[in-house]
């Protein structure tokens, strides 16, 4: 893997915290390879498109996205090589060699309500 700068790699992941730009990431790696025109990511996702060019912009300047320019229009798609690298980044010192990174298939009974909320108490 190529070796890139913690910086790269923080802006990158700052790029997909945003809600609406995850969701518009997502939205491109699924119209993978044909890519979507910012007007029909906008139509899709039921946001105004100056917003949705704002979003793109943002994953554009993180490499997240390429765009190419079709006549007046633009089409993006995801950099699937550049998430491909930032995902063997994350995972590259999986559980340190002693166990198995597979997910596992099925919870065990009663480990699903170890992840939900507590039930709220009030008071008598």
């Amino acid at each position: 893997m190529t070796e890139e700068s913690p910086d790269r790699i923080v802006a990158r992941l700052e790029a997909l915290a945003s809600p609406v730009r995850l969701q518009i990431f997502r939205l491109l790696v699924e119209h993978e390879p044909e890519g979507l025109f910012s007007g029909q990511i906008a139509e899709q996702l039921g946001q105004l498109h100056n917003g949705v060019s704002f979003h793109l912009k943002a994953l554009q300047h993180a490499d997240l996205v390429s765009v190419h320019r079709e006549g007046r229009f633009q089409r993006y798609r995801a950099q699937m090589p550049v998430v491909r690298s930032l995902v063997a980044y994350l995972t590259e010192n999986c559980c340190r060699g002693t166990q198995s990174c597979a997910i596992p298939s099925e919870p065990a009974s009663g480990a699903a309500s170890t992840l939900s909320p507590a039930p709220s108490r009030s008071s008598p």
